[in-house]
């Protein structure tokens, strides 16, 4: 009896963020799963919140979202879909110190839980007794011009306007958190955000770095075809160690390639098949098995992730990786769930 009375205690304080939850999931249980953050080793870590599409689905993906660790702690966020919240509570994953959003585009199956996410993070620092005033920090790609057809109104904003719209004072729809967030530390945090707008232009357009920290985490970006939908993939490196996102990109050019030269680890848009479906529209945006399997070719990649799966997709998983092999693929090939762990490092998992 007591024992179950602990575990609802354990699963009020994974909702919660609380640290005791890796302690308490340490008890040999076999019935109970081992949370997703105890998982995490070595020095480059990426934690997958969500591995489906824009759909959803029996089977219960979330939407596109990946968590960063470095050295076992929790640092970037890219994209987060609708059902990232969820899964980041199921994790047990604390974020009080996560400090930077990559958002690959501005679809809402790449940000639909990007303010439940930040909320949380002055939560998780006001249960750790830590005031927080250090800025988010929202890369994003700027906006690229393609209006509404026979319109000159653009079908979408720069990711600052987006994020303004959303907390700036005195008109962002979610200006709330502007005192949110103190009010419930007592005055020890401050709301505060920067947004850094990166460049969308697909044609000519060469690896930017974004952001070089002083213990020698960078962030690397270039504009990838996404048809009118202005998208950047991005490149995580840390301590010799290398992570690539292609968000979501067509199957045109050569920019993928570029940014994932001798990548560790490739998390790459798996929406389609080659023919399938028959809407043409879906092909312009998103990549086939074939372009999926030269660019992991060509790029010289360790391991190939398959994500943001759809219906399409899920089912024939088996031929999207037969279809990367024939293009001459002999990498290691994951189909991504959500709350996998990938290790990079001395602690390789």
């Amino acid at each position: 009896m007591h024992r179950y009375i602990l575990s609802g205690v354990v699963s009020l304080f994974v909702i919660l963020g609380i640290g005791v939850i890796a302690v308490a999931d340490d008890r040999d249980d076999d019935d109970k799963p081992k949370l997703a953050v105890n998982k995490v080793k070595g020095n480059l870590s990426v934690m997958v919140l969500g591995s489906g599409g824009p759909i959803a689905t029996a089977s219960g993906r979330a939407s596109a979202s990946y968590l960063i660790f470095t050295d076992g702690k929790p640092r970037i966020l890219m994209d987060v879909g609708g059902g990232a919240y969820q899964r980041l509570a199921a994790s047990g994953t604390n974020i009080k110190d996560l400090d930077i959003i990559l958002l690959s585009h501005l679809h809402a199956d790449h940000t639909g839980d990007l303010t439940p996410v930040i909320k949380t993070l002055y939560f998780h620092n006001n249960l750790a007794g830590t005031g927080r005033t250090a800025p988010v920090h929202i890369y994003g790609p700027k906006e690229n011009g393609a209006p509404f057809p026979g319109t000159t109104v653009p079908q979408y904003p720069s990711t600052s306007t987006y994020a303004h719209d959303h907390y700036s004072m005195p008109k962002g729809s979610e200006r709330y958190l502007n005192i949110f967030a103190t009010a419930i530390s007592q005055g020890a945090s401050k709301f505060s955000y920067q947004v850094h707008d990166l460049d969308s232009t697909v044609a000519g357009a060469s690896v930017e770095t974004v952001l070089t920290a002083i213990d020698g985490l960078v962030v690397k970006a270039i504009a990838v075809d996404h048809g009118p939908v202005p998208s950047v993939a991005f490149r995580i490196e840390y301590k010799g160690h290398s992570v690539v996102y292609s968000g979501d990109t067509g199957s045109k050019g050569p920019n993928m390639i570029t940014l994932a030269k001798d990548a560790d680890l490739l998390i790459y848009d798996t929406a389609i098949m080659d023919d399938l479906p028959a809407n043409p529209v879906f092909h312009v945006l998103h990549t086939s098995p074939t372009r999926l399997g030269e660019v992991a070719a060509a790029a010289n990649v360790k391991e190939l992730v398959l994500s943001h799966i759809t219906p399409v997709t899920e089912p024939r998983l088996d031929l999207v990786e037969q279809i990367i092999r024939n293009q001459g693929y002999t990498g290691d090939i994951e189909d991504a769930e959500d709350l996998d762990v990938y290790n990079l490092g001395k602690q390789d998992d």
